[in-house]
């Protein structure tokens, strides 16, 4: 049998609210499928995100060790293996950031894909204006864009989790952050009434007001994290389909994880890791009941679930462990 492990790729822990502890008194609505698995399974703290859990139970540590950004990079150019350079690479994300009250705020749906136009478009102008420079940015085929320039020690966090948030507490720490931090000033003046955003305006999208640089690191690997048995990935993600690629293995599309789990039996060959972006909404209502269904007919060895830094895991015999009562989800990934 296999193992299925569903990440919510960008879980945020949930606030306190006042009456965060009675669930009359709470605003959230309750998830019961959700809040069966988190009763009922074992909890582990990875100290990082999924990212470095994947690295370290499905990947080579010699691919592991590479950051985001060298790996999509490899992975772009059809490498094998990265090798060490005296080059650094970050991902750059076009975002758009609007002011708030008091405050510069990512917008809620401001994590932008662009045309294969407009990227073009931001590649060229870019090598125009920062000629002289020593930064190269580069399409990759991803929603983000492929920047390199000096091996600096600095990174910014991944945007998805500053979404709708002053974005401050993602952006680039370490010994050179200042270096990239004026870079990313720079290009908040180059991308100012750009033409891409001139035309993106005029069809009332959101313009890039800035390139979001992070990825610059390795992944945060998890001591004692359990391999996965030959794994097949379901979903999108720039690093995760680059370690991927990067091991001569093909990712599959989340419908095809949908269709396979609700199945019956299931048809997952192997150890299946899917990627969703969607909320704990569409979790509770399209994904766990085919998952825990199948775990409750012995055709999983284990569910596994990813939120932010902890991973619950179930057995089909913990499952059976009815007399642990349910508590509300918001207080079970604290």
């Amino acid at each position: 049998m296999t193992e299925l492990v569903l990440v919510l790729t960008d879980f945020l822990p949930p606030e306190e609210e006042p009456s965060a502890g009675l669930s009359s008194g709470s605003s959230r609505a309750r998830l019961p499928l959700l809040e069966t698995l988190l009763s009922r399974s074992s909890c582990t703290a990875l100290g990082s995100d999924w990212r470095g859990w994947l690295a370290a139970s499905a990947a080579p540590a010699e691919l592991a060790a590479f950051s985001l950004a060298a790996i999509a990079g490899a992975s772009f150019r059809g490498a094998g293996v990265p090798k060490p350079e005296s080059t650094g690479y970050w991902l750059a994300t076009p975002v758009h950031l609007f002011a708030g009250l008091d405050s510069v705020h990512l917008h809620p749906a401001g994590l932008l894909s662009l045309t294969t136009e407009e990227q073009a478009s931001l590649v060229s102008d870019f090598r125009r204006v920062f000629a002289d420079s020593h930064w190269r940015l580069e399409a990759i085929g991803h929603r983000e864009l492929l920047l390199s320039g000096p091996p600096f020690q600095a990174s910014g966090a991944d945007p998805a989790q500053s979404l709708g948030d002053d974005p401050s507490a993602g952006l680039p720490r370490g010994v050179d952050a200042g270096a990239l931090r004026r870079l990313g000033s720079e290009t908040e003046m180059w991308l100012y009434e750009h033409p891409v955003n001139l035309a993106r305006a005029s069809r009332h999208e959101l313009p890039v007001t800035a390139l979001w640089l992070w990825g610059g690191q390795p992944p945060v690997l998890p001591a004692g994290a359990s391999s996965l048995v030959h794994p097949q990935l379901f979903g999108t993600d720039i690093y995760a389909q680059s370690l991927w690629q990067l091991q001569g293995r093909s990712t599959l599309a989340l419908s095809a994880a949908s269709q396979a789990i609700q199945a019956r039996p299931v048809s997952l060959p192997c150890d299946s890791v899917v990627l969703l972006s969607d909320g704990l909404q569409e979790l509770e209502q399209h994904w766990l009941p085919g998952a825990l269904g199948a775990l409750r007919q012995r055709q999983l060895s284990a569910l596994q679930l990813i939120l932010g830094e902890r991973l619950f895991r179930v057995s089909p015999l913990q499952l059976l462990r009815v007399w642990r009562a349910r508590i509300p989800w918001w207080e079970a990934p604290a």
